[in-house]
C-alpha cells in the first residue's frame, strides 16, 4: 500500500504550469500565473493534517525569516493541497497563520495557498515526484494521507532545480 508514498527527484523536469487551481480567495488560476518574475518554493501539503505537513510549513517559514529576500518581490512560495475536499477559506486560514508567524504582512501577496480538483493535483505531484495516498483515519473514512514531506525550488519559467526531501520516508497523518 506504501509503495506509492515518497519523493522521486524530477530534476530539470517543468511543473504543469497550465492546471487550474482556486486560489485562497476562491478565484481560478493557473499555477503558471505565478511564473515569469521570480523563481518560487513549491510544497504539496493538505491543510488539515494532523502532524506533518504543519512542521513542514512551520520549518519552512522559519528558514525564511532568516533571509532577506522576500516574497513578492525576490521569489513566490507555493503551497498546493494534495486534497481535493480542502476549500479556499481554508486555504485562507492557513496562509493567515503563516504569513502573520513569518512576520512581515507586507509579503502577503508573495504567498499562494491553492486548492484544486484531482486531475491538477495529480499532474502536479506526478511532474514534482510527490507520491501520496489516502488512507483511513481514527474515524475509519479516508480522510488523511501517507504522504512524505519535501520542498521544490523551481525557476521562473517553472522548472524544478532543487528538491529538499525533510523527515522520515514517509508519514501517516
Amino acid at each position: 500500500m506504501l509503495q506509492k508514498v515518497g519523493v522521486e527527484q524530477h530534476l530539470n523536469r517543468p511543473l504543469p504550469l497550465d492546471a487550474q487551481f482556486a486560489d485562497d480567495k476562491g478565484n481560478t488560476v493557473r499555477l503558471g500565473d505565478y511564473f515569469g518574475k521570480h523563481p518560487a518554493i513549491l510544497s504539496l501539503v493538505y491543510y488539515n493534517c494532523p502532524m506533518l505537513c504543519s512542521e513542514e510549513m512551520d520549518g519552512l517559514a522559519s528558514a525564511l525569516e532568516m533571509v532577506k529576500m522576500n516574497p513578492g518581490k525576490d521569489f513566490e512560495v507555493i503551497i498546493i493541497s494534495i486534497d481535493p475536499s480542502e476549500t479556499p477559506e481554508l486555504a485562507a486560514k492557513k496562509k493567515a497563520y503563516y504569513v502573520q508567524r513569518y512576520g512581515r504582512p507586507e509579503t502577503a501577496d508573495g504567498w499562494h495557498f491553492l486548492t484544486g480538483k484531482q486531475a491538477a493535483i495529480d499532474a502536479v505531484s506526478n511532474a514534482t515526484g510527490f507520491g501520496y495516498i489516502r488512507v483511513p483515519g481514527p474515524d475509519g473514512k479516508l480522510n488523511q494521507f501517507a504522504h512524505a514531506s519535501s520542498i521544490e525550488v523551481v525557476t521562473t519559467d517553472g522548472k524544478i532545480v532543487g528538491v529538499v526531501v525533510m523527515g522520515p520516508k514517509y508519514s501517516i497523518s
